[in-house]
């Protein structure tokens, strides 16, 4: 009788977990994965602001380039289009055969005069990650 109440303890000591105990592990890395989730996409999105920004300062560069080998800046009408083809035939101001995307994949927008005056006859915008104009996400050359 004494060793089935030893063997018996043993058991009783050897179970594994509850289901409640196990439901709380499940929460607890639920959580964890939720807050590592919403920090890597928060750096995604800084990362996409951050190309933006890189590529606006190159079409801005290439602006300037522009200007002084033709003389004025694109107008309105040709846009960021004739950094791809110069009007003087010279070669191209951008290494690549299109106009670059932002990246969300919407078209830069290029305005010549610049809508708010500034430092450059020009500004050259992106969306930004709405999409929309005209929102404070928007991203500016040079700022």
């Amino acid at each position: 009788m004494r060793r089935s109440l030893i063997a018996r303890r043993r058991l009783a000591r050897q179970r594994g977990m509850t289901l409640l105990e196990i439901m709380i592990v499940i929460a607890i890395l639920g959580l964890l994965a939720s807050v590592i989730v919403v920090a890597v996409m928060n750096q995604f999105d800084n990362a996409k602001i951050g190309t933006a920004k890189l590529k606006l300062s190159e079409l801005e560069k290439a602006l300037q380039l522009y200007s002084v080998q033709v003389g004025e800046y694109p107008s309105q009408s040709e846009g960021l289009r004739s950094l791809l083809s110069p009007p003087d035939g010279s070669k191209p101001f951008l290494k690549e055969k299109n106009v670059p995307k932002d990246p969300w994949g919407a078209e830069y927008l290029y305005f010549n005069p610049a809508r708010n005056g500034g430092a450059n006859p020009y500004e050259v915008v992106s969306k930004g990650p709405d999409g929309q104009e005209g929102t404070e996400d928007d991203i500016k050359a040079g700022k």
